[in-house]
């Protein structure tokens, strides 16, 4: 079992602590296994085991708890005899019936109980559970594995260039290990299975969709445009063109739904100069790029998209927040903030001509401050810097954070 260090780390200062710890992500993204790694924490650092309350919500041995009422009569009943914190664990808390009801009154009672919950879609605390929480939870993203986790996953990978290789084509979703190789026809069949899994319990169910043929068309149509402006009037034309009946209110319903489950990312767009968010051109990303394939297929000509894809979910497991920009009609692909301060980036398959380097640069040599700009480009450089712009190599970038940082201190 792989360490999710970087998770461990950010979770780590908020055990113990009266605050509600919420892990999110799609499902089969690893926080089963992460919430495992967490209870091992717990009892390294002096826990005992009765003291530690596991309810996961996918295996038969919890069926019995379908409310709020039964989850609370469990916990009790399992923590009767203990006496201090009880530290209650509770994964895909979101298949129990008004769940928030129990966690709101454990948070009410920080002596007694320290509360983690996990949960698949993205708005686990929208609407009166936030309200009623307001500064006393956290919430930690669970990513699909990261390139130098996956390095991790495979250590029998010769070369950085075939490990991403590897990456690009088949994502980094953790089951892929169950493998004996990765290869289309087993590793593709695999991840349309997850995906199938995802849609059928995150979305259909849920959410009550009732024509899964559009919402499998809506799904394909994102995929095929990942990194690119997306509307539900394009989407809704693009749907109409291929015979199907929809109206624009459902794609967005739709597309709303996909981003619930967190199979896509709508990631807003920022205008730079006026320091405000806009309303159109909102782009989408997928959460994996192997799921994405599992569905419309690789295609070498899709690179652009696919590397933007990787940086932009890079980016969000390093910093607060990832949006794209705009400023003096250019486009900046990504401003990710960390602390309140801005870092921008752009994303290139190549900066081997004066050409290039320009269109590349233009947009972040047009911002008007100071704050760290970087372009990300997918053929190798060797610590090249154009005008105070650091340029980086993908890869670096992918399986070294510390490149990263270095060009924070410019």
């Amino acid at each position: 079992m792989i360490i999710r260090e970087h998770y461990l780390e950010k979770i780590r200062p908020f055990l113990g602590k009266p605050v509600v710890k919420a892990i999110t992500g799609m499902r089969r993204v690893g926080k089963s296994v992460f919430v495992r790694q967490i209870m091992e924490l717990l009892s390294t650092e002096g826990v005992a085991p009765d003291a530690i309350v596991y309810v996961d919500m996918e295996s038969l041995e919890y069926d019995f708890i379908r409310d709020y009422r039964a989850l609370n009569d469990h916990v009790i009943a399992r923590s009767a005899h203990v006496s201090g914190k009880i530290h209650v664990l509770i994964d895909e808390v979101q298949d129990i019936s008004e769940w928030e009801r129990a966690v709101a009154s454990w948070s009410g009672q920080p002596d007694r109980y320290d509360v983690t919950i996990t949960g698949s879609n993205s708005t686990l605390f929208s609407g009166e559970l936030a309200s009623k929480l307001t500064g006393r939870y956290v919430e930690i993203v669970l990513y699909p594995l990261s390139l130098r986790e996956f390095r991790d996953f495979y250590p029998e990978v010769s070369t950085p260039e075939q490990l991403f290789q590897l990456y690009l084509r088949y994502g980094g979703m953790p089951g892929l290990r169950i493998l004996d190789t990765l290869s289309d026809d087993t590793a593709l069949l695999f991840l349309n299975g997850i995906h199938d899994s995802i849609v059928l319990k995150d979305i259909v169910r849920r959410q009550n969709i009732r024509n899964a043929a559009l919402l499998d068309a809506i799904c394909n149509f994102a995929y095929d445009n990942i990194a690119n402006p997306l509307t539900a009037s394009r989407v809704s034309a693009y749907l109409k063109s291929q015979q199907l009946k929809t109206n624009v209110q459902s794609v967005i319903n739709y597309l709303r739904a996909l981003e619930d489950a967190q199979l896509f990312s709508k990631v807003p767009r920022y205008d730079i100069k006026g320091k405000k968010y806009l309303e159109i051109n909102n782009k989408f990303y997928a959460s994996d790029v192997g799921l994405r394939h599992a569905r419309v297929g690789f295609r070498a000509g899709d690179i652009a998209q696919l590397i933007e894809n990787l940086v932009y979910t890079e980016l969000c497991r390093r910093h607060d927040r990832v949006c794209s920009g705009e400023i003096d009609r250019y486009e900046v692909d990504f401003v990710a903030i960390k602390s309140s301060e801005p870092h921008y980036y752009q994303v290139t398959t190549a900066m081997d001509d004066p050409v290039t380097r320009a269109r590349e640069t233009r947009s972040l040599l047009a911002i008007p401050d100071n704050y760290p700009k970087t372009v990300i480009s997918l053929a190798p450089v060797y610590g090249d810097r154009v005008q105070g712009i650091e340029v980086v190599s993908l890869l670096d970038f992918l399986l070294n954070p510390a490149v990263d940082q270095e060009s924070d201190r410019y």
